[in-house]
Order: C-alpha cells, then structure tokens, then sequence
C-alpha cells in the first residue's frame, strides 16, 4: 500500500510538472522556507516541495534547513529583520511571543479567500496556533505524540525476566534494576534514562495526577504534593539505579538516533522516550530492526501505581519544540504573503503536501482524514498504540514568558539533583520566582 501511494504521487508530480505552462522568471515569485527538517526529512521536504511547484508554478520555494544550535536566536533574528524569510518554522510559544510584538501576519484573511475548512484539523492541534482570538499558522506535525510514549528492546526485558512493558513506576524501577549495568563511574547498559530536566520533571508529574499551572495559565502548580513526590522519584531513580546525574551526561554524550548512532541501536538501552518523529527515524537507520517487531515494541509512559488517581498520560504544549507552524513575518509584501500561505496551507491541508510527508515518516497528521488512511497500519506496526498515545495527551496552557519559567524550573531542578537544594525548596523557589513573572505578564495584558 505505502509503495502504491509513493508511487502514484511521483507520477502526480511528473504529470502535473509537465503540464505546467512555462513561465517568465518575472512571473515567479519566490519564497524563502526556514525550517529544521533536517536529516532524513530533508529529501521528504524536497519532494513535497517539488509537488508544490508542480500545483503552483507561479512560485518558487528556497528550501533553506537551518541547525539546530542557537536556534532560538536564528528564530528571533530571522523574524525581527527588515528582510525576513518569507515563511518560517516555529514553535507554539515563538508564534505567540512575535504575534503579541507584531511581527507576524495573521492569517484568518489567507484562510476565508482560499475556502479552507479549519474543521479538516483535530480542534486541540489548531487551537494551539491562535493568539488572542487570531490564527497565526496552520499546524504541521502534530503538536501530541511527543512525550506519552516509549520504545522499548524486548529482548533485553525478556533477558531479565520480564515479558511485558512496565505499566507503572514501580514496575519501570524494578526492570532498571535487573537490566542497568554499571556504578557511579560509569554505565555500560541502561534500563531507562527517566531524565533529569525540569521538562523531564513536567512529563512524569502528569502521570502523578500533577499540573504545571492552572488551566487559565495564571497560576504554577507545580509545586504540589504530586510535584514534590515526583521530583523525589526522579532524583532517587537516577542516584540509586544509574549511579547520578553525571553516568546520564556521559552516557549519551555525542549520541545522535537521528542518525543512528545512539545506544537503543546496539542493544545498550532498553527503553527510551520517544516522539512520532522516531518511527521514521528508526525505518531510516534501521529498517531490519523495524520490521522486527518481536525485538522492539512500543509503551505509554508509566504513571505512579501508588497514586490512586494517577495513569498514564503525555504533556502537550509545555515543551519549547511543541506545536510547530509555519508564520509568515509581517514584513514581507503582499505578493509574498499570498505565495507564503498557499505553500503554508499545502504544508498544513494538502493531501498531497504534510499528508504524505508525515506518511512516509511513519507520524500522525494534525489533519483527521490522513490518519483514518489504512496504509499507516501497514507502514506502522504501532499505529494503535501511537493513536492511543495522542488520546492521553494533557494540553499544558502556556504564554509568551514560559521560557523565562522553564528556565527558572530547569535551573532549581539540576540544583535538586546536585543536592544544592533539597526537593521541596527546589520547587518553591521555582514557583515564587515564575510567579512573579507570569503575574507581570497577566498585568501588561489586562491592563
């Protein structure tokens, strides 16, 4: 099926290209992408851009991939120029930081002129592209997936004694216990890496029946009863099981599974959290290991089995790398714009644009119809579990200064490890001094 859908959009754009009229360069209008689909992705991109092209003559689109390093400030510099790409890959918390200075164009216009039906998108994907009351981009991957699930080796857990994936966190600490090899000075196989960020602490708090802030966004929670216990669980998991915070660093030091180089390949970790994205990278890198499924399988993100009121679940919208869409900088002309939001809503809407492009990497599609598609069950041997992992994502509310807060978490938590503070202190101090913040957001808006 998945070599039958290939096939039939190639010969769509080799069809479509040669009935394109040719055109004067003075008729072209050209676009610059700015975009992180790098690695194996870039030749998807390439081709659904040849697609594009083929749709619409009139515009050429630069394919310009940037690197990852610094890229909050390659984001901000790019937008805040006089001479911005003409369409740029954010995330949800850079489209509302540059909608509220100003500098992105709205695009509810594009989206009335062009007849697009919104309702074509899971309400919780588009949702997280307005900013007060308008549509700054069109959502392309999904904004869910990204932190409910886990890949886990089944050979190492059957090694062990164990034949099925840990459901809770004590079941996850007993298979790190009989899998983990190693001591303070170092780490030769890992059970599992639960993590030790103030990102890392927000994913397993939900699965403690924690919050980060309230659902209005006005208030930090995360210093709850449920915060303090599920910091306390991360920081003993880490010194007791994989000998400290410092085994972590080095452990995973110059490791890269995009490009397969990581210890999951070499049966060195057992399991690992994942994100959609993986399943194409690990077809990719491996594609022996992938059809093997009786080697590798998939999980939900353990929850504490000691909290009544605790299951799994997966956070949505906390992480800075959440919720991407494609902006178009107020800066650019009109023409520019116009050209900006046809490509834009190709890459969101388009069957044949970030349906086969998510497709090909094996990831759900923001966009209801695409994952109805059966092909995904055969291109995917976990699909159930990928579309049981997006129902329990936890949408986190989030405003304009939540890398300010992140940053003031991340900062107390790797103190609470380091054992520079205890738990509880680590977790007020965060919260008094993110409060302090969100307030003076919430008093600059309200007035």
């Amino acid at each position: 099926m998945k070599k039958r859908l290939t096939l039939l959009v190639v010969l769509a754009t080799l069809l479509a290209l040669s009935l394109a009229p040719a055109l004067a360069q003075d008729d072209v209008v050209e676009i610059h992408f700015m975009n992180w689909w790098d690695a194996s992705r870039e030749q998807l991109m390439l081709d659904l851009i040849a697609r594009f092209e083929a749709e619409n003559p009139g515009i050429r689109v630069i394919n310009e991939v940037q690197p990852w390093d610094n890229r909050a400030e390659l984001v901000s510099t790019a937008i805040s120029s006089s001479n911005p790409p003409s369409i740029i890959m954010t995330n949800r918390m850079e489209t509302f930081q540059f909608a509220g200075l100003g500098l992105l164009a709205p695009i509810d216009q594009f989206v009335e002129e062009s007849g697009l039906d919104l309702d074509v998108f899971y309400e919780g994907e588009l949702g997280n592209q307005y900013w007060q009351g308008e549509l700054y981009a069109l959502p392309m991957p999904t904004a869910g997936g990204l932190t409910g699930m886990f890949f886990y080796n089944k050979d190492m857990l059957a090694e062990a004694g164990f034949d099925s994936a840990p459901e809770t966190w004590q079941e996850l600490r007993a298979v790190a216990e009989a899998i983990t090899v190693g001591d303070a000075m170092g780490v030769e196989t890992l059970g599992v890496d639960v993590g030790t960020t103030g990102e890392a602490f927000v994913n397993w708090l939900y699965t403690n029946n924690g919050k980060f802030v309230s659902d209005d966004a006005r208030t930090l929670e995360f210093n709850s009863p449920e915060g303090i216990a599920t910091l306390q669980w991360m920081i003993d998991f880490t010194n007791e099981v994989n000998g400290g915070i410092e085994n972590m660093t080095d452990f995973f030091q110059a490791q890269d599974f995009t490009a397969g180089d990581h210890p999951f390949y070499r049966d060195e970790l057992a399991i690992m959290g994942i994100n959609t994205s993986n399943f194409g990278h690990l077809n990719a890198n491996d594609p022996e290991l992938y059809a093997d499924t009786d080697s590798w399988g998939v999980m939900l993100r353990p929850y504490n089995g000691e909290n009544p009121d605790a299951t799994h679940a997966g956070v949505v919208g906390y992480s800075p790398v959440g919720g991407w869409g494609y902006t178009i900088p107020v800066a650019n002309s009109p023409e520019v714009q116009a050209a900006a939001y046809k490509f834009a809503e190709f890459l969101g809407a388009n069957e044949q644009g970030g349906c086969v492009f998510l497709f090909e990497q094996s990831r759900p599609s923001p966009v209801k119809s695409c994952n109805e598609n059966e092909a995904y069950y055969e291109a995917n041997p976990y699909w159930d579990t990928v579309l049981e992992g997006l129902s329990i994502d936890v949408a986190v509310p989030i405003t304009p200064v939540q890398a300010q807060i992140t940053d003031i978490l991340n900062a107390k938590v790797e103190e609470a490890f380091f054992g520079a503070l205890t738990v509880e202190e680590a977790l007020n101090e965060a919260a008094e001094e993110g409060q302090a913040i969100l307030d003076e957001f919430w008093s600059s808006v309200d007035g």
